[in-house]
């Protein structure tokens, strides 16, 4: 039967754009054939390690609302979410010119404390508040930088962290900004908000049965001292070789039941 996501909780269908927005349909379409195809020789083995054949049944579902969108037609890459690369690497870089920038910052504002400028402190606080949680979506993630920025800008904190990367940290956030709401822009003008949602929420379900589905295998593995087994589920479309964990910090983020 068809994936209907009308019914998704708003909470759970937040967390399955969240999580859908750092994916490309394309791999996500690819990472649900390799775990359905392992499910074929592993899934009774799975069933008591938190994955049954409901959840199989459901990600073929998702797997099948993905191709009747139009993912993996050659057409329709051209179209279609082939802007989630860039937009991805920009959310990447923002991220970490956000991370580089609240260190600077830390370190400053205990520096100005030492000083007795209290200030300038607080300023350097409230800033660090404001940008605590990283966000997923461009604009906000934007707005984030340019709050860094503008503290790092202010007359009295550039004293303190002019030797300690500040500079090459207000240069580099005002250039992740700005490409994070040019990609945002680019994204948007690739299909219509609807279209490019509905793909994330997708791509945010596949992803999150593909992660169950491999927790359960390697329990399962261990169990049955069968490496093969856990091997079959590796997310290899979604992060690469197991080698490559460049994005594990946000695979381990709780999927929504």
């Amino acid at each position: 039967m068809p994936l209907d996501t009308t019914t998704l909780a708003p909470k759970a269908r937040e967390e399955y754009l969240r999580i859908g927005k750092q994916f490309g349909s394309t791999d996500t379409l690819n990472q649900a054939n390799k775990t359905l195809e392992a499910l074929q020789k592993y899934g009774p083995a799975l069933k008591h390690h938190g994955f049954n054949a409901a959840d199989g049944a459901r990600l073929s579902e998702a797997r099948g609302a993905l191709i009747d969108a139009g993912v993996g037609r050659a057409e329709v890459a051209g179209q279609r979410k082939l802007t989630n690369i860039g937009f991805v690497a920009a959310l990447k870089e923002g991220k970490s010119a956000r991370e580089t920038a609240r260190s600077i910052l830390h370190t400053g504002r205990n520096t100005l404390e030492e000083k007795g400028n209290e200030g300038a402190a607080n300023l350097i606080t409230v800033a660090l508040d404001q940008t605590r949680a990283s966000q997923d979506d461009a604009e906000k993630l934007a707005v984030q930088l340019d709050t860094l920025r503008d503290a790092l800008q202010r007359e009295d904190v550039t004293a303190v962290v002019g030797d300690r990367g500040g500079p090459e940290a207000v240069a580099r956030l005002g250039q992740a900004a700005g490409t994070l709401r040019a990609a945002a822009k680019e994204r948007a003008g690739a299909s219509t908000v609807a279209a490019t949602e509905q793909l994330d929420l997708l791509d945010g379900i596949v992803v999150s049965l593909a992660r169950s589905a491999r927790k359960a295998a390697r329990a399962a593995a261990r169990e049955s001292k069968q490496p093969a087994l856990a091997a079959a589920f590796e997310l290899t479309h979604l992060y690469g070789p197991r080698g490559d964990r460049s994005q594990a910090p946000e695979e381990t983020s709780g999927a929504p039941g």
